[in-house]
């Protein structure tokens, strides 16, 4: 069997969980000064354990770089090596973008950016030490609460993650991967039930690792959040459309899921046909139109529609309290919208199709024209 033959053989044996069992190493493993204990969390490019720190004497996360759709452990040991010659490449580049993360990192001390007290390159990968932190998603908190929070509570969360977004920002880096399972909510065990703490967000990772990881496979599904990223993520030549509105897109995605208990339609969709309720009118008695209205200026479709910048969306909900919208004229938020997509589009004209058979020949067409979408869109 010649070479191409023989990585045509391998490619089949890909179609597997992302990550074999047993991936990730024992307990007891060292790595320098660090004992593993236990696995924290598993995920599509990396590995979060809980260890201890012999020299200081501490509990850490150390989490280890490991793409699984394009790396693997070797059998009886530490050492991780991609799978195949030809993701060669894409690994070496995404272990130094998992370095560049951890050294971006180590250089900020805020209280809303994971803190990272050192990296470093062993093994064939990459690892990087930060502090053990006692808390739970900003998923599974919403999920606990069963109600929309409070505007104070928001505003609580929402300031915080937007200064630290914006120190990223001044760093000339996007962290592209803002959403509720990636902003982990601090709390302390001795002061009660953690609902009713003040809110202590920490967004967690970025996604350039696990995009190169992606790119590699062509899975790019793998770094798109529906509902959280911004059209010009689903442009993956169009990167240089990406700024830190991209970024504002998905803050404002998770504030949006926050006040209305859904998250947004995915942006690509909404690029065809906008069906998404306003926050000033999914909010509505609840929260200050300002607040709504500065949620639904940062979800804006079109990049150049929303505030450019974490402080000028700031700004926005700070605006003074714009005009009450009218009551709608269809109270079913659930039919589909007569508003045109986008500057230019005309309404879809009515038709005498049952809504089941509208609704998947609409889904059908979605898929179709993804790509189209997001290039008209953009230009």
């Amino acid at each position: 069997m010649n070479d191409d033959a023989r990585e045509r053989a391998e490619q089949k044996t890909m179609l597997m969980p992302r990550r074999e069992a047993g991936a990730e190493l024992p307990r007891g493993t060292q790595v320098e000064e660090f004992v593993i204990d236990r696995p924290l969390g598993v995920g599509g490019y990396s590995i979060v354990y809980l260890a201890r720190d012999t020299r200081l004497d501490r509990k850490v996360a150390l989490k280890e770089y490991l793409p699984g759709t394009i790396a693997a452990r070797m059998p009886g040991g530490s050492q991780v090596a991609p799978r195949l010659p030809r993701f060669e490449e894409p690994y070496n580049k995404g272990l130094q973008s998992f370095i560049n993360e951890a050294r971006l990192l180590g250089s900020f001390d805020h209280p809303a950016l994971v803190k990272v007290y050192r990296f470093w390159a062993a093994n064939g990968t990459a690892y990087m030490a930060m502090p053990y932190y006692e808390g739970i998603t900003l998923k599974k908190w919403m999920s606990d609460l069963g109600a929309p929070p409070s505007e104070r509570w928001l505003r609580l969360l929402a300031f915080p993650l937007a200064n630290a977004i914006a120190v990223l920002h001044e760093h000339h880096t996007l962290h592209r991967d803002i959403s509720p399972d990636n902003v982990l909510m601090l709390y302390d065990r001795a002061a009660g039930n953690y609902l009713e703490q003040a809110p202590r967000p920490v967004l967690l990772d970025f996604g350039a690792a696990r995009r190169v990881a992606a790119e590699a496979t062509q899975q790019l599904t793998a770094i798109l959040k529906s509902g959280y990223s911004p059209i010009e993520q689903y442009d993956s030549e169009g990167k240089d459309k990406q700024g830190p509105w991209t970024d504002v897109y998905a803050l404002c995605a998770v504030l949006y899921q926050a006040v209305s208990g859904k998250v947004p339609p995915a942006s690509i969709a909404r690029a065809v046909r906008d069906d998404m309720v306003p926050a000033r009118v999914a909010g509505r008695g609840r929260y200050s139109q300002a607040f709504l209205q500065a949620i639904d200026q940062g979800l804006q479709v079109r990049p150049q529609n929303r505030p450019q910048t974490m402080d000028e969306l700031m700004g926005w909900f700070d605006a003074p309290e714009p005009p009450p919208l009218p009551e709608p004229a269809v109270p079913d938020l659930e039919l589909p919208s007569a508003q045109p997509a986008a500057a230019g589009m005309k309404p879809m004209p009515a038709t005498g199709r049952k809504p089941g058979l509208g609704l998947a020949l609409g889904g059908a067409a979605i898929v179709v024209v993804l790509g189209l979408a997001a290039w008209l869109v953009l230009r």
